[in-house]
């Protein structure tokens, strides 16, 4: 009797962890500076889903680094269909008048979906 409650209970479990893993796969897939408005510059990044389900609602969150300083960062993400893009907005404003200097970027996607090997994208742009 315990056996057979073991194997059922171990191949439910199974089965519901199969259940469980994503179709969809988030991507970190760009980072630009946005044209100069003002004497500022922005940064935009654009995430994409290369799945092939929607990323449901606060399935995945977005964090972006400039200079190990955190820029912006988005938590209560909204839903995104498979093959869709969305780009954000950094809310923090550079001055366009420093010609050379470096800027390293971050890009993170924490989620669980079905390719986390792109889930960052790291870089550098100079002004």
């Amino acid at each position: 009797m315990f056996l057979r409650s073991f194997v059922f209970s171990f191949f439910t479990l199974f089965a519901a962890h199969a259940q469980e893993d994503p179709n969809f796969d988030m991507s970190a897939s760009e980072v630009y500076l946005d044209a100069e408005k003002e004497g500022f510059r922005e940064f935009k990044f654009t995430i994409k889903n290369l799945g092939k389900s929607t990323a449901p609602a606060g399935s995945y969150r977005v964090f972006f680094k400039v200079n190990g300083k955190m820029q912006s960062f988005e938590i209560e993400t909204s839903a995104l269909e498979a093959g869709k893009s969305l780009i954000y907005t950094s809310g923090e404003k550079i001055p366009a008048n420093q010609p050379g200097k470096k800027l390293k970027y971050r890009l993170i996607i924490h989620t669980k979906d079905a390719d986390k090997s792109n889930n960052q994208l790291k870089g550098e742009i100079i002004l």
